[in-house]
């Protein structure tokens, strides 16, 4: 873990205030504002504690994801399948729409997750490139661009330090790095990624304006930002002008919510099963509902998506000079 922070220790800033970080020991500190984050072997967490007592609300919601994700971590290694469940996305299916992925994924056991993924990157440029995922999850998305695009780097940031535990338990070392952290104050300094990919992950931000602003100080002049994110329909305009006042371009901004419908329906059967996610998080006491909570045929999700209360979204914007 030491090895790790010496190799981002020229990106990597104060959560809070973006200021220089001094290592001792186990601790990380601000020499600017005090912030102190934690180092351990499983993972570094770049998470402020002082939130809890400046901003409360906005505190609350992000523990409740962490506690919902702990436990579907949780549930997963139990069940004895965590190994193989690294995407919990919605998954993505060809239909009529344009297509734009150059690359058809080979998997079978997430072959629908990896393909949303190639889809969202489309034709961008990733090869040597440095990468950030936001959100990065069990790191699927991560293990994917590792074996199709060869970037130079990635880093993968998520608030739920199991998340991030799991992804560090099963990297290899190579170009990939894990660390907790929130999206809303990003730890890396301005300028630091060639990409940024973010994948149903900004539904869960309390502030939306502040994770695109966040995407933007972090981005080279030229970089490409990769989004996609279910919204409710009255949302997307607001969205794309958040997105636009940030100070990014959009180039590309499509309605794939046919493509993921269709991928609800064809993992249905697999995620219900008795090696499937639905099955095996029963146990979980506050996520609530876990069909609605991956979008399965029925479920109030999937049913605004058929509607078209909500729309499934597939973003490219890029920071220009």
């Amino acid at each position: 873990m030491i090895v790790m922070i010496q190799h981002l220790h020229a990106k990597l800033v104060c959560s809070s205030c973006k200021g220089v970080l001094v290592q001792s020991e186990a601790l990380l500190q601000c020499c600017n504002c005090n912030a102190v984050y934690t180092i351990d072997d499983r993972y570094v967490s770049m998470l402020d504690q002082r939130e809890q007592v400046t901003h409360p609300s906005e505190w609350n919601r992000k523990e409740a994801e962490i506690r919902d994700y702990s436990e579907i971590s949780d549930s997963l290694a139990l069940s004895g399948i965590g190994r193989f469940a690294t995407f919990l996305n919605y998954g993505y299916v060809p239909y009529e729409n344009e297509q734009h992925a150059v690359i058809e994924p080979g998997d079978a056991w997430n072959r629908n997750s990896v393909k949303l993924l190639l889809e969202t990157v489309g034709r961008t440029e990733i090869r040597e490139r440095q990468v950030i995922d936001i959100g990065c999850g069990r790191g699927g998305n991560i293990a994917a661009l590792s074996k199709y695009f060869k970037p130079l780097s990635i880093v993968g940031l998520d608030i739920c330090p199991a998340n991030i535990a799991y992804c560090n338990a099963k990297s290899r070392g190579g170009k990939s790095f894990y660390l907790v952290g929130d999206a809303e104050n990003i730890p890396f300094a301005d300028e630091s990624f060639d990409v940024v990919l973010n994948i149903e992950s900004a539904h869960a931000y309390p502030n939306r304006s502040q994770f695109y602003e966040e995407v933007y100080r972090i981005m080279r002049v030229g970089g490409v930002f990769l989004y996609t994110e279910l919204m409710l329909g009255d949302q997307v305009a607001q969205n794309v002008r958040l997105l636009e006042e940030a100070g990014l371009s959009v180039i590309r901004n499509q309605d794939v919510t046919s493509n993921v419908l269709l991928s609800c329906d064809e993992s249905a059967k697999q995620r219900t099963g008795t090696q499937g996610i639905a099955s095996n998080a029963k146990a979980s006491t506050s996520i609530g509902d876990i069909h609605d909570f991956i979008a399965l045929p029925g479920s109030k999700k999937y049913e605004e998506m058929k509607a078209g209360t909500r729309q499934y979204r597939m973003m490219n914007l890029v920071k220009r000079e």
